[in-house]
């Protein structure tokens, strides 16, 4: 699993000194952390976060508040892999997923107290049930023990919105 905190070598090896402050960024890169966990479940080449987070900068994908979600969606199709970013409500989320991975917009640790949005996390499938469990990576500290959580629980975090990818073949090739 990758995690949005940068490894200080991996900074220093990619230039990353450049941007500014590790720290700073490692706070606001979960977007191209989930980027490179997804390119990596697709076999396709995967640039550090650091070097992907230097093309994000290049391109204007991140704002004062995070990472646009076209940016991300955009950089995924750059690097070989189609990728939208679009509206999936809530009680879509099952079916999507029994095509492909997604990254959603959620409140980190998916509190109950209405907050939306803010964090960007993979969902990557789910097991069936009256309130259905859904496995996430999430690249956060917390996520490195946490890895699925109920969908009531999830929606009540969820933004609705998603940055989707081609869904894969049996033998890896986009469908």
């Amino acid at each position: 699993m990758c995690r949005q905190l940068i490894d200080p070598a991996e900074w220093d090896l990619h230039g990353g000194w450049a941007l500014g402050d590790r720290i700073e960024w490692s706070n606001r890169v979960c977007g191209l952390a989930s980027l490179r966990m997804i390119l990596l479940a697709y076999g396709r080449g995967a640039p550090t976060v650091t070097e992907l987070l230097k093309l994000a900068v290049k391109h204007e994908v991140l704002t004062p508040r995070g990472a646009l979600h076209a940016g991300i969606a955009a950089l995924a199709t750059d690097l070989g892999l189609p990728s939208l970013a679009e509206p999936v409500p809530a009680e879509d989320l099952l079916g999507r997923l029994d095509d492909a991975p997604l990254i959603v917009s959620v409140t980190e640790q998916f509190p109950d107290d209405g907050r939306r949005g803010g964090h960007l996390v993979i969902l990557r499938g789910y097991e069936d049930g009256p309130d259905p469990v859904i496995f996430f990576r999430d690249p956060s500290a917390w996520g490195q023990t946490h890895d699925r959580v109920p969908l009531g629980r999830l929606s009540r975090s969820y933004t609705g919105r998603a940055i989707t990818f081609a869904p894969l073949t049996p033998n890896g090739e986009f469908s």
